[in-house]
């Protein structure tokens, strides 16, 4: 049991981080071109990760091919179609419907869960992938019509938002695919350099016009930030979680990040809290409680 409880409190702090991303990811894309600050942050998290692995891992270069297939589709999802559609999006869309967009990560987790590993959900995820979702929603303001946006000029964002939910379901769900031999450690620096490489040709292209001396230095600390912790640490906790639960167990441990992107938002953005998002803390609370009180027919 004490393993269980490790594995959802590293799921939890992945998830806090990830929503967190949110609001660094505003800062972020009113300061540097999408690509450039893409490439920058997989730069970061390269130069963290490399004299680790080199220090930690024996055999870090013995990859096997079929590995090596899931590492680039994982960097594929999770690197490029996740970080850009999420940095694009948020340049389009308000920061209320980009967390509207993501209350659909646990379902979208279970459906590609399906998908992938043919693991059928049980009725208590079904019901805590429901509770989420109305909880999610809730915290983002979605209950009270009166304050949903659907202005044009947010369709095109709200689109990219979705597109991104879709990759991240994918990429933290992959992890199962790939062989227990590589570490958490390992697959984090493996996704960090995938990522550098991916977008070095952009971010090259992006950086040679670029004034790197007009970014102030809460836009450079919101990069530091985006590739030491989001990158780096949310990978090795969320790595260390999943794989030891089930996907669909994993799937409601995704809601955290909408949560977190909210009071994040309150905290930085001096966004107001209201009884909506106590309301929806309280069903998603319930919802991981329902989950993780019943292992033995979810894991």
């Amino acid at each position: 049991m004490c393993s269980k409880i490790y594995s959802y409190g590293n799921l939890t702090l992945a998830m806090i981080i990830v929503g967190s991303s949110v609001v660094f990811g505003k800062v972020i894309t009113h300061s540097f071109p999408v690509f450039l600050a893409s490439g920058l942050r997989f730069a970061i998290a390269s130069v963290i990760m490399l004299p680790i692995l080199l220090k930690s891992e024996e055999k870090l270069f013995k990859v096997s091919k079929k590995d090596i297939v899931y590492l680039v589709s994982m960097a594929f999802c999770g690197q490029f179609v996740f970080t850009v559609l999420v940095l694009f999006g948020l340049r389009y869309t308000s920061a209320i419907e980009a967390g509207i967009i993501t209350s659909t990560s646990p379902a979208m987790m279970v459906a590609v869960n399906y998908l992938l590993f043919r693991e059928r959900p049980g009725v208590i995820p079904i019901f805590a992938v429901l509770l989420v979702v109305i909880g999610i929603i809730s915290i983002n303001g979605f209950l009270n019509l009166d304050r949903v946006t659907i202005a044009s000029s947010h369709i095109f964002g709200n689109l990219l938002m979705i597109g991104a939910v879709l990759g991240e379901a994918f990429f933290l769900l992959m992890r199962k695919r790939i062989s227990a031999d590589i570490s958490n450690l390992a697959l984090t620096g493996y996704l960090c350099f995938l990522g550098f490489i991916i977008f070095l040709p952009l971010s090259i292209y992006q950086g040679i016009s670029f004034d790197f001396y007009s970014v102030s230095s809460v836009a450079w600390m919101s990069i530091l930030y985006f590739g030491a912790v989001f990158t780096v640490l949310a990978y090795i906790l969320w790595f260390q979680g999943v794989s030891k639960v089930s996907g669909n167990t994993a799937g409601v441990f995704t809601a955290v990040m909408p949560v977190s992107a909210v009071v994040l938002s309150c905290l930085f953005l001096k966004e107001r809290f209201i009884l909506d998002h106590a309301f929806g803390g309280v069903l998603i609370l319930l919802a991981i409680f329902l989950i993780t009180m019943n292992p033995k027919k979810n894991e």
